[in-house]
């Protein structure tokens, strides 16, 4: 389930000014962009959702970060939540690697007013607002628009700053002749209508200079991560970030605090029964998963990640079992019978598969239906505000 999320994680997140300005009282914005939180080594490392060297992830800054990137959360699962969350703080502990590098690397960026101006006007344009509506959004922010000013060109340099420093990993890569030709005969070694080296050979070798430059600058960032000396104080996030990169142990002890101190949700179950079933403490994720069900026995995240664990053992019949009860279970949740449909598929159970297809088709049609209704209800109103207005004799 988290496979797709986890592919996301080495994605840099840079900061989209506007989402910050347009919907006023989002908090952070301004200690986020100006990076003027404390930091140094005899601060309180408890005000930090995270820590990387000798600079400190604020929970203010992270909230921003992740509300700034609401958007792409819209259709996760409870239990996809929190994998996403920890995606969002790799990549600001990514970021501050990089501009630390860029530190080191002596990297200067300067940037004139008409940049700054310019890209105001962006983001003035893309939202569809004027600059007296900007500023008084700033200004219910407590924020003045020198502030909003000074903060974008610090942004404008910082993204400049990680674009340098991302070039530079891979400034030495080069694409052979050798490769150019391997790939054509490997691309085309099935085709009909095999196309003449020359043909496409410009796209092969920026086919193959882009992916020799990503794998280069993700070695090299993933080295830097592994120097640098980062800790994670949030424990939900912690004890994820065990699980994700498979110290178990570790993401079991973390997990099973939170259930003994009652801060545990149905995810927090799903994650330690995952970190049990990964330490090959069968007979715990057992356990784990069935006291989770009666504690959440309406939850059906609950049951596929349970029919999950029996499909990734082979136990088909037992992960049928829990799918079809989680099937019950979700009603009319469209992207549970979606993930339902898939976990069937992957199994083989294509009679199961087609019902939950079915159902996803019912879901669209209600929902289409839905709004077909919504969409007459509003003419028909329009229609009857119309006739008050014709009928009114203050208006003859």
């Amino acid at each position: 389930m988290f496979d797709n999320l986890r592919n996301n994680s080495k994605i840099i997140v840079y900061i989209v000014v506007a989402a910050f300005v347009v919907t006023g009282g989002l908090m952070g914005f301004g200690s986020y962009m100006s990076q003027n939180s404390p930091s140094g080594g005899n601060s309180n490392s408890s005000q930090y959702i995270a820590r990387v060297n000798d600079k400190g992830i604020t929970p203010q800054q992270f909230l921003s970060v992740l509300r700034n990137s609401a958007s792409q959360a819209d259709n996760l699962t409870q239990a996809e939540v929190i994998p996403f969350r920890l995606n969002v703080l790799n990549s600001m502990i990514e970021r501050e690697i990089l501009l630390s590098e860029a530190d080191e690397m002596g990297v200067s960026v300067e940037v004139d007013d008409n940049a700054v101006e310019k890209r105001i006007d962006e983001i003035l344009k893309q939202n569809d607002l004027t600059k007296e509506e900007l500023k008084s959004n700033l200004e219910s922010q407590d924020y003045t628009y020198e502030q909003f000013k000074s903060d974008i060109r610090n942004n404008i340099v910082n993204s400049e700053k990680i674009n340098r420093v991302k070039e530079s990993t891979y400034s030495n890569i080069e694409v052979t002749e050798e490769e150019i030709q391997s790939t054509y005969e490997e691309r085309y070694q099935d085709s009909e209508d095999k196309p003449e080296l020359e043909e496409v050979r410009t796209d092969i070798k920026e086919s193959l200079l882009t992916q020799k430059q990503n794998e280069a600058y993700n070695n090299w960032l993933e080295n830097k991560k592994t120097e640098a000396n980062v800790t994670i104080n949030d424990p939900v996030l912690f004890a994820y970030n065990a699980l994700d990169k498979g110290n178990y142990q570790v993401a079991i002890e973390s997990f099973s605090n939170l259930v003994e101190n009652d801060n545990a949700s149905a995810s927090i179950y799903i994650y330690l029964a995952q970190a049990y079933a990964g330490a090959g403490q069968n007979d715990d994720a057992l356990e784990t998963y069935n006291t989770a069900i009666e504690e959440y026995p309406e939850n059906w995240e609950l049951r596929l990640n349970f029919g999950d664990y029996f499909a990734q053992r082979d136990q088909q019949e037992k992960a049928i079992e829990q799918y079809n009860k989680a099937s019950e279970i979700a009603g009319n949740n469209y992207y549970a019978h979606y993930q339902l449909f898939m976990s069937f598929n992957n199994i083989g159970a294509s009679e199961e598969a087609e019902r939950e297809m079915q159902k996803i088709t019912e879901i669209q049609q209600q929902r289409q239906n839905q709004q077909q209704q919504s969409g007459q209800n509003q003419q028909d109103a329009s229609s009857i505000e119309e006739e008050i207005e014709q009928s009114n004799p203050n208006n003859n």
